[in-house]
C-alpha cells in the first residue's frame, strides 16, 4: 500500500525508525494534494493538513509498504489519534495517484501558521527520533492508546538522554568501557525501570564479570529556590511525597525547593522560571547556577539542574497552587533568612537538593544582598 508522509515523518532518520526498514528514503517519492495546506497544530509543534483552496500540501509517498510495516506505522500513529483515509495526490508528472495518510479527525486540532519542517527538524527531530525507538518497543506490549497517553514521558526520558550525550564531561572511562549485554524493561509508565546484565572495565583494566543492575529511569529535573535579596527571604513549598510515605515516614509531606521536570526542547532555566509560576505564582527575574548533577547514579538516571532564584517575596506571596491534572496539592510558605538558616544548620529540612542550595545561599548570599 502507499502512503502520503506529510508531517513529522518527513524526517527520514524517525520514519526508519517508525517504520523498521532503514532502506524506506529508496521508495519514496515527491507529491502534493491540491486545496490542502501543512500547518503547525496551534499550541503545539507537530503539524496537520487541512482544507485550504489556495494552498498544495507537500509530501512524499512511500511505496509497497509490508504489513509488518503498516502496523507499526497504524500503531504510532493511532496512539495520537490518527487514523488512515484514502485519496488522491499529484506525483511530479501532475498523474493522479491512489494513497493514503494519516489524518486525526476533524476538528480536533486548530491549525496556526504554515508548518515549517526545517526548524521541527532542528528543534526536535532527534529527540523524537529516540523517543520513537521506545514508542515502538511498546508494540505487542501496549495498546496505542496507553502507548499515546505515555509518549509524553517518553519523550522527557528522550530529551534527558539526549542532554546527557551532550554534556561534554569527560574521564579516564567512557561509554565505550561498558558492555551491555541485556536490557530488560521490568515497568514502564509514568517512570521506567530497566533491568541490566552487563560488563564495565575495572581500573587495572580488566572486564568485570557479568553483574545484574536495576535502574529507575527518570528525567532530568530542574530546581529553583526562590530568594528575595532585598527582604531577604527564601520560599519553600510543601507536598506529599510517595517516596517518604512507602518509607514508612510518619511525615510525608516535605519541604523543599520548587522543581519539575525539564520538558523537551526546553532548557533547564526556562524550567525553573516556568516551574515557580506554576508551583507558586512567582516571577523568577534571574538565575543563578548551584550545581548539575546525580542525586544518587547507582540507582536512577534523574539529574538535577540546581538554581537560585531571584524574586521578590513581599508579605502574602504565600499560597496553595499546583497542576490538578497531575493531582499536584502545592502549599508555598516564606521564611525569613534567619529562621530559614537556623533551620538548615539543624538539620530540619530532610531534602538534599534543599541542602545543596541552602548552602549555596549561605555562602554566596552577602554578595547577592549586595548587588540586590
Amino acid at each position: 500500500m502507499d502512503v502520503f508522509i506529510f508531517g513529522t515523518l518527513l524526517h527520514m532518520p524517525l520514519l526508519e525508525v517508525v517504520s523498521g526498514d532503514s532502506d524506506v528514503t529508496k521508495r519514496i517519492s515527491w507529491a502534493v494534494r491540491p486545496g490542502y495546506r501543512v500547518s503547525r497544530v496551534d499550541g503545539h509543534e507537530f503539524p496537520i493538513m487541512h482544507e485550504d483552496a489556495d494552498s498544495v500540501a507537500e509530501g512524499v509517498v512511500i511505496e509497497g509498504l509490508s504489513d509488518a510495516q503498516l502496523e507499526r506505522l497504524d500503531f504510532y500513529e493511532k496512539a495520537f489519534d490518527y487514523s488512515r483515509v484514502d485519496f488522491v495526490v499529484l506525483d511530479r508528472d501532475q498523474a493522479p495517484r491512489s494513497v493514503t495518510a494519516y489524518v486525526p479527525p476533524d476538528g480536533r486540532w486548530t491549525p496556526a501558521e504554515p508548518w515549517n519542517r526545517e526548524k521541527w527538524i532542528s528543534d526536535f527531530g532527534e529527540v523524537t527520533t529516540m523517543a520513537a525507538i521506545e514508542a515502538i518497543a511498546a508494540l505487542g506490549n501496549m495498546t496505542p492508546m496507553q502507548m499515546g497517553l505515555q509518549y509524553p514521558n517518553m519523550m522527557s526520558r528522550a530529551a534527558s538522554r539526549q542532554r546527557a550525550a551532550k554534556s561534554g564531561v569527560n574521564g579516564r572511562m567512557g561509554r565505550e568501557d561498558v558492555h551491555l549485554i541485556e536490557a530488560r524493561k521490568a515497568y514502564a509508565g509514568f517512570f521506567n525501570v530497566e533491568e541490566l546484565d552487563l560488563t564495565f572495565r575495572r581500573f587495572d583494566g580488566s572486564m568485570s564479570e557479568p553483574v545484574n543492575r536495576a535502574v529507575f529511569v527518570g528525567v532530568d529535573a530542574a530546581i529553583v529556590l526562590p530568594y528575595d535579596p532585598v527582604r531577604d527571604r527564601v520560599m519553600l513549598v510543601e507536598q506529599f511525597r510517595p517516596g517518604a510515605y512507602f518509607r514508612g515516614d510518619p511525615n510525608p509531606w516535605t519541604l523543599e525547593p520548587i522543581a519539575g521536570r525539564i520538558d523537551p526542547g526546553e532548557e533547564p532555566e526556562e524550567a525553573a522560571i516556568r516551574e515557580a509560576q506554576e508551583e507558586a505564582g512567582i516571577k523568577i527575574t534571574s538565575l543563578r547556577g548551584v550545581s548539575a548533577a546525580y542525586p544518587s547514579p547507582g540507582t536512577t538516571t534523574e539529574h538535577f539542574y540546581v538554581f537560585i532564584g531571584i524574586t521578590e517575596l513581599p508579605d502574602g506571596a504565600e499560597g496553595v497552587a499546583g497542576n490538578l491534572s497531575e493531582a499536584e496539592d502545592i502549599r508555598s510558605q516564606v521564611m525569613d533568612w534567619t529562621e530559614f538558616d537556623a533551620a538548615l544548620n539543624a538539620g530540619e529540612f530532610r531534602l538534599l537538593p534543599l541542602l545543596v542550595a541552602g548552602h549555596w545561599l549561605a555562602r554566596n548570599r552577602e554578595s547577592l544582598r549586595a548587588s540586590a
